[in-house]
């Protein structure tokens, strides 16, 4: 393996350990999913999903069941979502931020 992909596993080994709350998961996924309609229930079900999608991806190339490309692929989108979920957050914080800074 190139030394870039046992980086990218690295990073998505720490996403995952922070997508994992502290609870059981059936738990978290109960709380997450107490609320279907909620737009921001269903994107973080669809984060979740990326990432177990690449979980299996992983594990299918470790087994030699599945192609290097379909690896990639996974990863690829599981960098974007990330990368897309970090610039909400920070976005969210801005505006938080912004908040806090007005007078009163």
């Amino acid at each position: 393996m190139e030394s870039s992909s046992l980086g990218a596993l690295r990073q998505y080994d720490i996403a995952k350990k922070a997508l994992t709350p502290d609870m059981k998961s059936g738990q978290a996924k109960a709380e997450i999913g107490a609320d279907k309609t909620s737009a921001i229930a269903k994107g973080a079900q669809e984060f979740a999903q990326v990432f177990e999608n690449v979980d299996q991806a992983t594990n299918a190339m470790s087994a030699g069941t599945a192609d290097p490309h379909s690896v990639v692929e996974a990863l690829a989108t599981a960098e974007i979502a990330l990368e897309t979920a970090v610039t909400i957050r920070n976005r969210v914080v801005e505006a938080y931020q912004e908040l806090l800074r007005m007078p009163v």
